[in-house]
């Protein structure tokens, strides 16, 4: 069973300030320096975030975060999200995206400017949290399957090294693992559960997950569905449920899609927390 609570995610918009950090409760930005909490994009800025919660996290736990949105935003989702035009709007140098080609029996990399590299997002599938299905929390590496995301100009882009030639993708950055992209979703979810229903207005799980202290039962919260949905026109889709487990327990979930406007994207699955009567809508 599955309740939605209000409207999916508007792809832009501003909530009131919080004046804590969501995170750790900080109510500092740090204590080198007096200024106002940092602003939280709910979806990374990188992914075209414009879901904007206010004075919402402390230096500390800024860092933490965006270390590990790096890797991803650098990484499996990087080409895809430049060629989309997405993040923060600056001049730059122009890009090249080396591309590994086997030709002739030899292999070559070939540097090739970003806007014509044949882009893909190269991302994770899970099953659903254990949490919904009354599983005790287990220490296990989230796992799952591969999903690939392209964009339609991805065959045009591809013809001139491919049937000929074998053709191997190495992102930028190859570090990113299913961890960080647990973190991350965990993050989106709860930074946005914050946003819709207050700080108060649940008892939170993920704080530790964000925050990487404890991240051993990672999959007990974090998931998703096997099931590849159809793209749709806003490039991210963010919804906070209540949903009911095998054994009748109620639980608030945030459904997530990144660049879900890329026709191959999953959905993903965080059990944010439970729900409390001190929230504020």
């Amino acid at each position: 069973m599955e309740i939605i609570l209000g409207k999916p995610a508007r792809v832009g918009k501003t909530y009131a300030p919080v004046g804590q950090c969501i995170y750790c409760g900080a109510k500092e930005w740090s204590e080198e320096r007096s200024r106002k909490l940092g602003d939280e994009h709910v979806v990374p800025e990188g992914l075209g975030g414009r879901i904007i919660l206010p004075e919402a996290s402390c230096k500390r736990c800024e860092e933490i975060t965006s270390n590990f949105e790096l890797e991803w935003l650098r990484g499996a989702y990087y080409t895809v999200r430049v060629q989309k035009g997405l993040g923060k709007k600056k001049k730059r140098a122009p890009r090249f995206v080396n591309l590994q080609v086997r030709k002739n029996g030899k292999t070559i990399w070939q540097p090739v400017p970003i806007e014509k590299y044949p882009a893909m997002a190269v991302t994770l599938v899970f099953d659903k949290p254990d949490i919904l299905s009354d599983c005790a929390p287990v220490e296990k590496r989230l796992s799952g399957g591969v999903a690939i995301g392209t964009l339609p100009s991805f065959g045009q882009l591809l013809r001139p090294y491919w049937p000929e030639n074998e053709v191997s993708w190495v992102p930028p950055r190859n570090t990113a693992t299913s961890e960080h992209l647990g973190r991350m979703l965990a993050k989106i979810a709860h930074s946005y559960t914050v946003a819709e229903i207050g700080v108060d207005g649940f008892k939170p799980f993920l704080k530790d997950i964000v925050l990487g202290d404890d991240t051993r039962c990672l999959g007990h919260y974090v998931g998703g569905t096997r099931d590849i949905p159809q793209a749709i026109d806003d490039v991210y889709d963010v919804k906070l449920t209540i949903v009911k487990s095998t054994a009748n327990r109620e639980y608030l979930m945030v459904t997530i899609r990144l660049l879900s406007d890329v026709q191959g994207m999953p959905e993903y699955w965080v059990v944010v927390g439970e729900p409390s009567n001190g929230g504020s809508a």
